[in-house]
């Protein structure tokens, strides 16, 4: 896994918001990496310190080269901003109370918060968010860039596409599949497969728009 591989090399949390500070005192307590730094596109977020240790520079300031994990919550922004700054540079983050399988998989620019799970078999493709205390069962596919939120639940086997938003305590049940560009709304249930963009809520979750 990518945290696994980085040694002793420094890490810039792009993205000043709320989801950067969770990242970047994530990345401080895995002591995966010499130093952590932040950044962001926004010049007023960019002085002083985003946690005590993690300093804040300037975007017009960033090396060209090095390790950078994008820390933005919205989807769509953060494909954006992995593309722009190199998905090569992309890397994992992982909190040390997460509880992640050694048989699941991730590609780069994950970010799993404390208390996750990730079951054998799990699969996140790039730039995956799995929040605090969202579970990936076994053998569960999640698409490029999706965000599984806090509380959130997909059975086995499920599956769901690429920017797909799974809400605070939301359920895929096993083997439902979501396509891409979906918001499952918080608490609700995904009993059907989802084959249609769109925001879906209730239980069992309807589409709303």
């Amino acid at each position: 896994m990518p945290t696994e591989r980085q040694g002793s090399a420094n890490l810039l949390v792009f993205g000043a918001g709320g989801h950067g500070c969770v990242v970047a005192d994530a990345a401080l307590r895995s002591r995966a990496w010499a130093a952590v730094s932040a950044s962001d596109r926004d010049p007023a977020r960019c002085a002083g310190e985003l946690l005590p240790g993690v300093p804040l520079q300037a975007a017009s300031a960033l090396p060209v080269h090095g390790l950078v994990h994008v820390a933005i919550g919205n989807n769509t922004a953060r494909e954006k901003e992995s593309q722009v700054l190199g998905v090569r540079r992309l890397v994992t983050v992982m909190h040390p109370h997460a509880s992640v399988s050694p048989h699941a998989v991730m590609a780069a620019g994950c970010f799993i918060a404390a208390q996750a799970v990730l079951a054998p078999g799990a699969h996140l493709g790039l730039g995956v968010i799995v929040n605090h205390g969202a579970v990936v069962d076994h053998d569960a596919n999640v698409g490029a860039f999706a965000h599984i939120a806090p509380g959130a639940v997909l059975g086995g086997h499920a599956r769901v596409g690429a920017r797909v938003l799974v809400g605070a305590g939301a359920i895929v049940q096993p083997g439902r599949c979501v396509c891409d560009d979906v918001v499952v709304g918080a608490g609700a249930v995904v009993c059907a497969d989802v084959t249609e963009a769109g925001t879906y809520v209730g239980v069992p979750a309807r589409r709303i728009q």
